[in-house]
């Protein structure tokens, strides 16, 4: 057993050569002691850090601040603060300070415990923007559902005053209330807030129901039981910029709070934090390699007991994953060279793989030799399977949208169908993604009189990515059923039947709910009578005839639900052989750039195509594609482009 006076020299050695900063402040707040991994973190000799204030240890003013006032209010302080070097850089630490008084209850000065978890921070940033990432290709997913309600996740849709239209079912279970319940109340009318928490409540929905940041708050069940949320807005606006929904997602984490909060009321002294702590402190000899000092919690890390270290059991061989030794042998092969070294490897517990993540520095001597390492190590698991999971979703949603694109490209011809058709014309089709919402059809249809006449669809259904293309794969079988259908006598006729057959494709009730739809283009060639007859939905086509325009206006109604839905009008037009006749989809006129980052226009891209009309029809098409990437640019592509150009027979 080692006496009092060995474990005090031990616990002075521990501090000296600890890897966390440990330093303390006198009643006058002015520094006296710094231990090296301090002095090497902030880059100050202990004379040089002993003239410096202690505000300017800090990157800005507001952390001192926050934690001066703690250690004035309450005597402590536990959080993350941002931290400055002597050479201006800044990095995050995670600080434990308290004040320390003597029996009397006379202040003595302040003593603080630190390490630095900028590279954790990192991390966690990184982890933060691939899942924002995966959250808004799953939303593209579940778009033509609106929101899916089998996420764990609570999911509520407030307007924009803040009253909740919808929820999922799994925040009815985390907060206890039912639909019928919440519809119609702000939360800030149902949900009972902690008395200790009123105040900070009161602030953040003072001046609008959308929080600009996510927000940590505390209600109470139903049941009266007090939970926690995290809570995280984003706003939905319309064409115009108009905000018109609010989505919050709400995640419960009143674990991770108790364990927070109690970890804030724990005893603030080096032992007790040293003992407590998640991470497993370490101090051994390079030369025998002996534990001289490992935290007490390396049995519930590790798997295995202070006690053997101290014996000089060989942990490697026990625990260690034979595959990820050699990692574990450089690493103590650095440290001995001089070099800190870094590692993740696995150990086996009872059959049950664990990741942990080893740092290590080299402690010298008054003559610059290695004699000791210090080392802390942290349980991975979770941060890999995270990992694991992240990747593991990428790759099913990536595989998802190839097979989606796959079955699109099916159901649409291929250029060389289309110019079998009509000849002299041309087709630009270019999605934003892998999946368009905008889609194009070339048929014969056989009229009553058993004529058989050319007919050109172009389409351009709601959104883009996944939700347009399920919506465009319908209407397309939809507008194919009405090309053989003997009662179907024009394209209006057309349109009207895919909008009434679009609804029944929903359940009962759906239809309202639903009110995506198609804004399309249907023209019928008639050559022996030089009349193009014509029916749009939002669409209208667009004749050249010796350099001038001739607009063939569509309805202004969409194929969709409507409240008030009237019957598409046909456009019965005769014209003139060589004239030529465009129909496109907004993605072209809507394209950002140009310089200026504006959009390209109508009126400009009528401009161009008139200028380009003598050219050869495939020129036409090279030179509408050059002029597309000319005008965007380094930009991204804003919407999926249909454009279709026919020379009259």
């Amino acid at each position: 057993m080692k006496t009092l006076s060995e474990r005090s020299v031990f616990a002075d050695y521990l501090i000296k050569n600890s890897i966390d900063f440990i330093g303390a402040a006198d009643e006058n707040g002015d520094i006296i002691e710094y231990n090296p991994a301090a002095l090497r973190a902030f880059g100050y000799t202990l004379d040089e850090i002993k003239r410096v204030p202690v505000r300017e240890l800090y990157a800005n003013e507001e952390d001192y601040i926050r934690v001066t006032t703690a250690l004035d209010k309450y005597g402590k302080f536990v959080g993350e603060v941002r931290n400055k070097r002597k050479n201006g850089e800044e990095f995050i630490c995670f600080l434990s300070a308290n004040v320390l008084c003597d029996d009397d209850g006379n202040t003595l000065g302040v003593m603080g415990v630190s390490h630095d978890i900028s590279l954790e921070k990192e991390l966690a940033r990184k982890l933060e923007i691939q899942n924002e990432k995966n959250v808004q290709l799953l939303e593209e997913f579940s778009a033509l559902s609106r929101i899916a309600t089998n996420v764990t996740n609570g999911v509520v849709l407030t307007d924009p005053e803040g009253r909740i239209k919808w929820c999922n079912e799994s925040f009815q279970r985390i907060s206890g209330f039912s639909t019928e319940e919440l519809i119609g109340y702000r939360p800030s009318e149902i949900f009972p807030v902690p008395h200790f928490f009123r105040d900070e409540f009161d602030e953040l929905i003072e001046n609008a129901p959308l929080l600009e940041d996510a927000v940590q708050i505390p209600h109470y069940r139903k049941n009266g039981e007090l939970y926690w949320l995290l809570v995280e807005s984003t706003p939905v606006y319309n064409d115009e910029g108009k905000m018109v929904e609010i989505i919050e997602v709400c995640t419960e984490i009143t674990a991770q709070k108790n364990a927070e909060i109690a970890l804030a009321e724990s005893e603030a002294n080096f032992r007790q934090m040293s003992e407590t702590i998640e991470d497993v402190f370490f101090l051994y000899g390079v030369q025998d390699e002996e534990y001289e000092y490992i935290s007490p919690n390396s049995t519930q890390l590790m798997g295995a007991s202070p006690d053997f270290f101290y014996e000089g059991n060989n942990y490697s061989q026990q625990y260690i994953h034979e595959e990820d030794r050699h990692l574990v042998r450089k690493g103590r092969m650095e440290i001995a060279n001089g070099h800190p070294y870094d590692a993740e490897f696995r150990i086996l517990i009872n059959d049950e793989v664990r990741w942990l993540k080893e740092r290590v520095f080299p402690i010298r001597n008054e003559f610059g030799e290695v004699i000791k390492g210090s080392g802390v190590v942290s349980d991975i698991t979770r941060l890999k399977r995270d990992r694991e999971l992240i990747d593991a979703q990428n790759k099913n949603i990536a595989e998802s949208i190839t097979y989606a694109h796959h079955i699109q490209r099916s159901t649409l011809q291929d250029e060389q169908d289309v110019y079998n058709i009509f000849p002299e014309s041309f087709l630009f089709f270019k999605p934003k993604g892998e999946l368009s919402g905008d889609f194009y059809l070339m048929e014969h249809v056989v009229t009553d009189k058993k004529e058989r006449l050319p007919v050109f669809v172009v389409a351009d259904c709601t959104g883009h990515g996944v939700p347009g293309a399920i919506l465009s794969i319908l209407c397309i079988s939809l507008i194919r059923q009405t090309l053989t259908h003997k009662r179907i006598n024009s394209p209006a006729e057309a349109l009207d039947a895919v909008r009434n057959n679009l609804g029944k494709l929903f359940q009962p009730g759906e239809t309202k709910r639903v009110k995506d739809g198609m804004d399309v283009g249907f023209c019928v060639v008639h050559e022996d009578l030089g009349q193009v007859r014509f029916s749009g939905a939002k669409m209208n086509a667009h004749l050249l005839r010796d350099g001038r325009w001739i607009e063939l206006k569509g309805s202004k109604q969409h194929v969709g639900y409507s409240e008030t839905p009237e019957p598409f009008n046909n456009v019965i037009f005769n014209y003139e052989k060589g004239d030529y006749l465009y129909l496109f989809t907004d993605g072209y006129v809507d394209q950002f750039g140009g310089g200026k980052n504006k959009k390209y226009l109508k009126k400009r891209l009528l401009r161009f195509l008139a200028s380009i009309v003598s050219e050869p029809i495939q020129v036409q098409r090279e030179l509408v594609d050059l002029e597309f990437h000319s005008w965007k640019g380094d930009e991204e592509q804003t919407d999926d482009i249909c454009l279709f150009g026919v020379k009259l027979p």
